[in-house]
């Protein structure tokens, strides 16, 4: 195959994984853009249908945790596959039953299976041509925060002229129509670790990796709350702004979702700086940045404008931040990497439950400006965090210098 046919081949292949990763990952933010419409037809106040936004978050992290190992001994095609028809059945199911306490339990199926893209990052890094590894990667990475704010767009676009109900439907459509896709895209001939190691072994080392990689336990500690104020403050979104003073429609309130795609777009820029200045220093940077955001919440929520801008450099902080922190994971356990951005990610989406938990509780309890209060408090315990982590790599670095200097002297 000549060179040209071999790109457009991976460019074909890539794509699929775009679209699939994308998907997988707008299912889990379904319900923050369409509470309204699913408290009033179920019948229950917007804080309990909230519930639904936490499940769903919870399910993702136990995913991350609990099914992303196995791809180290199941072949990839074969474990997204059956994930996927998981998946498509939890969402039918979850639009389906009757009450609030049942769509809660469908959509932490959903969360649970819907990890696809941490099962397919990895696997199509593996399948691309050499020189287009790091831009595959990145691509797909970036696809994530398309495929979040995307699907709330997309559902809000459709929530008021066909309900929640059948919205979930046509997004579970979409996960069974991509899948003969993806199983062509997958290669039949990628590798998979053969190592007889058993599920409960497998596992226990993952969670291991915490107590031998301080870079790891620090990264997660931070980006747990870091992660929590994202989805505190998006989940309440859509409830905001069809609320006084606002009153917009479900449709309009989803559109705002604009504005956190302008930040995804903006955050590839990041890994050029982390480049420069190196991983902790710009999750210190943006630290300073979110908590100047989240205390400006609390002063320009009632002008649409700033509070526009406001949610912008929120967003691109915290989708900052998350992109140095994975960096200097993945940096720390060269030969782990998969194990320990397993572990990571579990705690930025066990963040993003809490987050999304609190959040409605504190905007029944004072509005946005409670909300904002509430990220604040967050910030600063990561900005705690951030420091004795800085604290602890000087300290790592004067040891390492130290024995540097006292090797050669006992030789």
């Amino acid at each position: 195959m000549s060179t040209a046919l071999m790109e457009r081949s991976w460019t074909s292949r890539l794509l699929v994984f775009s679209l699939t990763a994308a998907i997988a990952v707008s299912v889990i933010y379904l319900p923050q853009s369409m509470l309204t419409d699913m408290a009033t037809n179920l019948g229950v106040a917007s804080g309990v249908a909230s519930i639904v936004a936490t499940t769903v978050q919870m399910g993702y992290a136990l995913g991350i945790l609990l099914l992303v190992p196995l791809s180290d001994r199941t072949h990839p095609r074969k474990q997204i596959t059956v994930q996927s028809l998981i998946l498509a059945a939890a969402l039918i199911a979850s639009a389906v039953v009757p009450e609030v306490v049942s769509v809660a339990v469908g959509f932490l199926v959903v969360g649970l299976v819907a990890n696809i893209a941490q099962v397919l990052i990895p696997a199509a890094t593996r399948m691309a041509p050499a020189d287009r590894r790091a831009a595959t990667t990145s691509t797909l990475v970036g696809v994530l925060l398309i495929g979040i704010f995307g699907g709330r767009i997309v559902s809000s676009l459709l929530v008021e002229a066909i309900g929640w109900r059948w919205v979930i439907i046509i997004f579970a459509a979409m996960v069974l129509a991509i899948i003969p896709f993806l199983r062509r895209a997958l290669d039949a001939e990628l590798p998979v670790d053969g190592a007889p190691t058993g599920y409960g072994r497998l596992l226990l080392a993952t969670v291991g990796l915490l107590r031998r990689s301080p870079a790891l336990l620090q990264a997660s500690f931070v980006q747990f709350f870091v992660f929590a104020i994202f989805n505190a403050t998006w989940t309440v979104m859509v409830l905001y702004l069809t609320e006084a003073p606002f009153n917009w429609s479900i449709l309009a309130a989803g559109l705002f979702g604009v504005v956190g795609l302008a930040a995804g777009i903006v955050t590839p820029l990041t890994g050029r700086f982390v480049e420069r200045v190196g991983s902790l220093a710009v999750s210190g940077i943006f630290i300073a940045v979110l908590l100047v955001s989240t205390l400006a919440m609390i002063v320009d929520s009632s002008n649409l404008a700033m509070f526009a801008i406001t949610m912008f450099l929120a967003t691109w902080a915290n989708q900052s931040i998350l992109s140095a922190n994975q960096m200097r994971v993945l940096a720390a356990n060269p030969g782990r990497s998969a194990q320990a951005n397993t572990l990571f990610m579990f705690f930025v989406f066990l963040g993003g439950a809490v987050g999304a938990f609190l959040g409605p509780i504190a905007f029944a309890a004072g509005g946005i400006p409670r909300v904002a209060l509430l990220s604040a408090a967050f910030v600063i315990v990561a900005a705690v965090g951030w420091i004795v982590t800085g604290l602890w790599s000087r300290r790592a670095r004067r040891g390492n210098a130290g024995r540097a200097v006292a090797e050669p002297s006992e030789a």
